[in-house]
């Protein structure tokens, strides 16, 4: 039986990409990957995949690994006529019967450009939203044209919500939505024997340290320096922190005397942030756009209170059991840290994100539907 093939568009750098094909090792398809970004690194996950000889191989389009910054830096000028170029290429060399663009502004723009002129015959085309893809980037002009142009090319849509498949058919795509699945696949029986500490026993406040772009973590730590004097006795721990927000922990553990540790991007491993989840009270992400947050679903898969701005998916994932966050100002996120920790006390919000977790992000009930995705 001939395999299927399926050129992936994709940024080789990412663990989300890695994680995504990973679910596919032991399926009978080709895969050949073409970069979406200009990053020359190729993540360790994805390195693994192409060491691999099993049931699917999985190769990166010939030179990749040089002409993926040069040509995307003359594409920012261009409008993607290069890799569009190259893309369309590989598809004609290639003759896939899936091209997969995982992203939208960077992978589902160079496939635009690549089909500008139609697709060839039989070929579907599958596009993945990512977080802020849709969500954010509608409000732009130029983006928005260019969504609307890629939704009506698609053949079939995912995504992490469903508030993004309704924003997807209102910019003009019909085909085939699959169902909603955590892009970068599901929990491990691994993950879920973490221990964890007990709720009575949690003394850590764990903070995303993105801000810039959508990310807003210094609404958070100023919320932390006017609640001082009610956190004391807990340690703050702001991960994946830019460097300004690096610079603000350190002021504000000088100013208000608390234990703040704050680590930049890449500085703690996936692990470490799991246990770091098991040994928090609550978790808080602020964000103008996002779409479910890996980092929420962790939190909420290892015990910790979400506190999460609603910008995000969450109301598709807790109710009562967390805290959604309207307003990106310090009163408001002062008043959300409050109500989490007051959330974390009773253990049944605890196990409820924990049961949600499991039916709807285990890594057996994700893979099971995204090895339809294919089909």
């Amino acid at each position: 039986m001939v395999p299927k093939k399926i050129l992936v568009v994709c940024m080789f750098d990412s663990i989300h990409s890695a994680r995504w094909l990973n679910q596919f090792e032991e399926q009978d398809i080709d895969f050949l990957l073409f970069p979406s970004s200009p990053h020359r690194k190729v993540h360790l996950e994805l390195e693994k995949l192409l060491a691999v000889s099993g049931a699917a191989s999985f190769r990166l389009v010939p030179l990749a690994r040089y002409f993926a910054l040069p040509l995307w830096v003359l594409d920012k000028f261009a409008n993607n006529v290069f890799r569009g170029s190259l893309l369309k290429a590989a598809i004609r060399s290639f003759q896939p019967n899936v091209v997969h663009s995982l992203e939208l502004q960077n992978a589902g723009y160079v496939a635009l450009r690549a089909m500008s002129t139609g697709k060839p015959k039989g070929l579907k085309l599958l596009v993945t939203n990512w977080g802020s893809d849709i969500f954010w980037f509608q409000r732009f002009p130029k983006h928005k044209v260019k969504l609307q142009k890629l939704m009506k090319l698609a053949d079939v849509y995912s995504a992490e919500c469903e508030r993004d498949v309704v924003l997807a058919r209102n910019l003009g795509f019909t085909g085939q939505a699959m169902p909603v699945i955590p892009n970068a696949g599901g929990f491990s029986e691994a993950d879920f024997a973490i221990p964890r500490l007990a709720l009575s026993e949690r003394k850590t406040i764990a903070l995303k340290g993105y801000h810039g772009w959508v990310g807003r973590a210094k609404v958070s730590l100023e919320a932390v320096r006017e609640m001082s004097e009610e956190l004391q006795g807990y340690k703050i721990i702001v991960y994946s922190a830019n460097r300004s927000v690096l610079k603000l922990a350190k002021q504000v553990s000088k100013q208000t005397g608390l234990e703040i540790n704050a680590f930049g991007k890449g500085a703690m491993s996936h692990k470490q942030v799991l246990e770091m989840f098991t040994q928090s009270k609550i978790y808080v992400g602020l964000s103008e756009s996002d779409g479910i947050s890996t980092s929420m679903l962790e939190a909420m898969a290892m015990g910790a209170i979400p506190v999460q701005t609603s910008t995000a998916c969450c109301d598709e994932w807790f109710g009562d059991s967390g805290v959604a966050v309207h307003e990106i100002t310090v009163p408001a996120v002062r008043d959300a840290i409050k109500l989490g920790l007051k959330l974390a006390e009773d253990p049944g919000n605890a196990d409820k994100n924990l049961k949600t977790i499991k039916n709807k992000a285990s890594a057996e009930v994700v893979k099971k539907i995204a090895l339809t995705f294919y089909d």
